[in-house]
């Protein structure tokens, strides 16, 4: 079962990273975008879910709990700020929130020092960022009517854009393990970079909307 798992795992990941190159790099909105946007969400569903099989029945490097966390929020926060889930931010994103920030406590009580592959500051970080979002996302709910009408779009652009990232850190640091950490740094350096451009590029264009 550990290898068929493994095996799922590996294809689900290829698969997200290549399909999710598409949405990634196509017109916000456009056919293309959403068809593969979907596509990447089944793929990366069973990148996810193997994921969390492989934590919950065999151990795991602490490595790969953390990145498969910090995937799987951004993941399941992107569909939720789709315009279908059109309640959010409702309950179930605060539970989500809570649970988040509940697992980024455990795991940085359970950090220990590392090693020279996995430097606790490099888990501190994510674990760091992710909390952010998690305390981010229970704030939504003092101004969600401004949520839903100015940051919906960018929100679920900027988290699918985390998920993917931290997927391809996660798949770089397995298979490049020799490179570590750096092969798990770089990915979500360069992810950050992409965010930071994604959000820049929708406050231009909401200003030029405005003008």
């Amino acid at each position: 079962m550990h290898s068929l798992n493994t095996q799922i795992h590996i294809v689900c990941g290829g698969l997200a990273l290549a399909l999710g190159l598409v949405p990634l790099l196509s017109p916000k909105g456009r056919r293309l975008h959403r068809l593969f946007g979907w596509l990447f969400v089944i793929a990366g569903t069973g990148l996810l879910g193997a994921a969390l099989a492989g934590i919950l029945f065999w151990p795991q490097p602490g490595p790969l709990v953390i990145a498969t966390l910090s995937a799987g929020y951004n993941f399941v926060g992107a569909l939720r700020a789709l315009p279908r889930f059109r309640t959010a931010p409702g309950v179930i994103d605060a539970v989500l929130a809570v649970a988040a920030l509940t697992a980024c406590a455990w795991l940085m009580l359970a950090m220990g020092r590392g090693n020279a592959s996995w430097p606790p500051v490099l888990g501190y970080t994510i674990l760091g960022m992710l909390s952010a979002i998690a305390i981010y996302d229970l704030s939504r709910h003092l101004w969600a009517q401004t949520w839903r009408t100015h940051v919906r779009e960018i929100d679920h652009g900027l988290k699918m854009t985390g998920a993917y990232f931290a997927m391809m850190s996660a798949g770089a640091g397995s298979l490049l393990r020799d490179g570590q950490p750096w092969s798990q740094i770089l990915p979500q350096a360069v992810g950050t970079l992409v965010m930071i451009l994604f959000l820049v590029l929708h406050i231009r264009k909401a200003r030029r909307g405005q003008g």
